[in-house]
């Protein structure tokens, strides 16, 4: 009999990621990775390990079982063995390391202090690229010595502090078992990927450090002999994903689709490869998944795959669901696959899709999509967990137009059993240009589990949505947008079995700025939970890896020559008007929305005293705590958000 979801639930799921198929799309692989429980002092810990795929028979087996972690399995092009990253000890960087598909030990072929960071096979099988910043280590640091700073961009969420030594692509020969580094690049490489040849490496880079700290760079063709470098696509934002033709006449790559504007959906652009201009296929489509969940742990490549020499595979994110489509050069946008669930990544080889998918009601699992459209799950992680807890189906999308701005849709995840005051949740998405849809998420259904209706919707500003709907947010942050989740919220509780019941708000990221505002305009919230938050646009501008350019694009300026744009933008300035309790959840590495917003909103709540105020700092964690965060500490964190709503029922 299927029981009570409880946090602790989140420790047995297990994480499936980065899909690969052989050449030949005959066997596949991925990333699982399970939760080790604490031991002793020992907190628990995320332990990936990377599994085969049977694709005729649908089950899988586990083919590493490094204590420390297994990533980033890569087929030969002969595949006949994987490459792939290993952790050779807890505190190690990740190495090269080898193994035959049919068995046997693998061996480990780097031993670099740096480690690697990224791999890619050359066609013929004989060589591996690589990127490593070899032996660099950051001596000053490691000595407690100060860091001298002059870029821009020279910290980033989840990394820290960027190291100030560029990584070089390096290329490992199966033959001799060494390897000699390829570039003297001024900033990192990323991307790898060979042509069909062999004799072209084409990589994303920039061509100088402000380049870089503008968020603009190109995509490079280094020739594998010579050593020469050349640029196939210059001074582009945010440019990734290159991806070579079967003919080697083209090169695809996922890049804005309003070419120098942040503020537009992901496009899939195709340039020639020798040079010239770029042209946009999927006109204002996103081409890749930002389709919300918190049951994720790895990487979720949403690299674009050729399918022949004039039509590309990408994976389509439309109005809350995403899933693979076809895109022809000449223009015409088709989809392979249907249904309300969400593509979270895939692989693509002779026809053949080998993918990782979620829905509201199941976390993810790999489905093998076959020519032909026949699909069949060849996974069953969670299939014993899925039998042992009591899940809710959320509604079918509700969609309407309120009396001013875009049509809205949101969904409703009713409780396992009903609570007595028939309380709702307000989630609100992080981004903002991120959805809400058809992912999984636990604490959803933990919120559930507890009795609490969950609601959640996209307000203008989200993707999937089409561009006017994603670019509506930019220069008007607690306008229009703020005005569509609190539409959402009137036509659910017209909808609900009690108009009057109590309503809960929570979000992070985007969703804790929306949060924040929220309580400043209005009282009608039982309560409010602000997670990894923004509250002061002005000091977020300097103090966030990302404001300088985030919050001149988003909020329409700068603190020096439009400081009352940004004060008005910021919940800071209202603060006074609070009068709905307030916990505070934030985490102490958080480089995005920097802990010193918390610490702001904290105090001037508890300054003011007007309402009941509680602060959570998370040590060693980054903006990712709800998603990758240690194990122990995303329970506390869920708990802390069903109490704080118990607590003012």
């Amino acid at each position: 009999m299927p029981r009570r979801l409880t946090s602790a639930d989140l420790l047995r799921l297990v994480f499936v990621s980065d899909p690969q198929l052989s050449a030949d799309g005959r066997v596949g692989a991925a990333v699982a990775t399970r939760i080790v429980p604490a031991d002793g002092d020992k907190p628990p810990r995320y332990r990936p390990q990377i599994e085969l795929v049977d694709l005729a028979h649908g089950t899988t087996r586990t083919f590493t079982a490094s204590e420390h972690g297994d990533t980033s399995p890569r087929f030969s092009p002969d595949g006949e063995r994987l490459a792939f990253l290993r952790r050779p000890s807890e505190k190690a960087k990740p190495q090269l390391a080898l193994m035959p598909l049919d068995g046997g030990e693998a061996e480990t072929v780097t031993d670099l202090p740096a480690g690697v960071s990224e791999i890619a096979w050359d066609p013929n099988g004989r060589r591996i690229a690589f990127v490593s910043r070899g032996d660099w280590t950051d001596r000053d640091a490691e000595k407690g010595l100060p860091r001298r700073i002059t870029r821009m961009r020279y910290k980033l969420n989840g990394v820290g502090f960027l190291p100030s030594e560029p990584a070089q692509i390096n290329l490992y020969s199966l033959r001799s078992g060494r390897a000699r580094k390829l570039t003297d690049l001024p900033t990192s490489p990323a991307g790898l990927r060979f042509s069909p040849d062999g004799r072209t490496l084409y990589f994303v880079s920039s061509e100088d450090a402000a380049q870089e700290d503008a968020w603009r760079g190109g995509i490079y063709a280094l020739d594998v002999r010579s050593g020469e470098i050349r640029a196939v696509v210059a001074d582009r934002l945010l440019p990734n994903a290159p991806a070579p033709s079967p003919d080697g006449q083209h090169l695809a790559f996922l890049a804005p689709s309003l070419a120098d504007d942040m503020a537009s959906p992901t496009g899939l652009w195709v340039v020639p490869a020798s040079g010239g201009d770029a042209h946009l296929l999927t006109g204002d489509a996103e081409a890749a998944a930002s389709l919300g969940g918190d049951s994720r742990y790895g990487a979720y490549p949403q690299q674009p795959v050729w399918d022949d020499a004039t039509s590309l595979v990408f994976n389509l994110n439309r109005e809350g669901s995403s899933g693979l489509a076809r895109v022809a050069l000449e223009g015409g946008l088709t989809p392979l696959m249907d249904g309300r669930r969400a593509v979270t990544s895939f692989a693509y080889a002779a026809g053949r899709a080998l993918v990782t998918v979620e829905t509201p009601t199941t976390p993810g699992e790999l489905l093998l999509r076959e020519p032909g459209s026949q699909e069949r799950r060849v996974s069953a992680y969670n299939d014993a967990w899925l039998d042992e807890v009591r899940l809710k189906r959320p509604s079918d999308p509700v969609s309407f137009r309120p009396k001013e701005g875009p049509e809205l849709t949101y969904w409703t995840l009713p409780p396992v059993r009903t609570r007595s005051d028939r309380a709702l949740v307000t989630q609100v998405h992080g981004g903002p240009h991120a959805n809400y849809g058809y992912g999984f998420y636990f604490e959803f259904h933990l919120l559930s589990a507890r009795g609490y209706t969950v609601l959640y919707g996209n307000p203008r500003g989200g993707s999937s949505f089409g561009l006017d709907f994603y670019q509506a947010v930019t220069g008007d942050y607690g306008g229009g947008d703020a005005r569509d989740v609190l539409a959402i919220v009137d036509h659910a509780l017209r909808r609900h079995d009690d108009r009057k019941a109590p309503v809960h708000l929570t979000g992070g990221s985007y969703g804790g700025f929306m949060t924040n505002w929220l309580v400043t305009q209005t009282g009608r919230f039982r309560s409010a939970v602000t997670q990894r938050s923004i509250c002061n646009w002005l000091s977020m501008y300097g103090a966030s890896d990302i404001g300088y350019r985030f919050v001149e694009r988003q909020l329409g300026g700068n603190p020096w020559d439009d400081l009352e744009t940004l004060w008005a933008q910021s919940p800071l300035k209202h603060v006074a008007n609070v009068t709905t309790p307030t916990l505070v959840i934030h985490a102490e590495q958080d480089h995005r929305c920097p802990m010193e917003q918390a610490e702001q909103w904290y105090i001037a709540l508890k300054r003011l005293g007007k309402v009941d105020t509680a602060f959570l700092r998370f040590p060693d964690e980054s903006h990712e705590l709800s998603r990758a965060g240690r194990p122990d500490r995303r329970l506390a964190r869920l708990d802390a958000i069903v109490e704080w709503f118990e607590q003012h029922a």
